[in-house]
């Protein structure tokens, strides 16, 4: 009954570690681990900055 026991478990574990691969390969490709998000922040940053510098120099 223990073997049993431990060959279940040892499926399940495969089982989730396989979900996990396919779940981090899937966010890769869709690009959900890309870094758009920081680079448009960024990109907004130094937008801000130009025109604060632009203001400043009106002045």
């Amino acid at each position: 009954m223990e073997e049993k026991a431990q060959g279940a478990i040892d499926y399940l574990l495969i089982i989730g570690a396989a979900i996990l691969v396919v779940a981090i390969v899937i966010l890769a490709i869709t690009g959900a681990l890309n870094n758009s998000g920081v680079n448009g922040q960024l990109g907004s940053a130094q937008s801000m900055q130009s025109s604060a510098w632009s203001s400043l120099a009106a002045q």
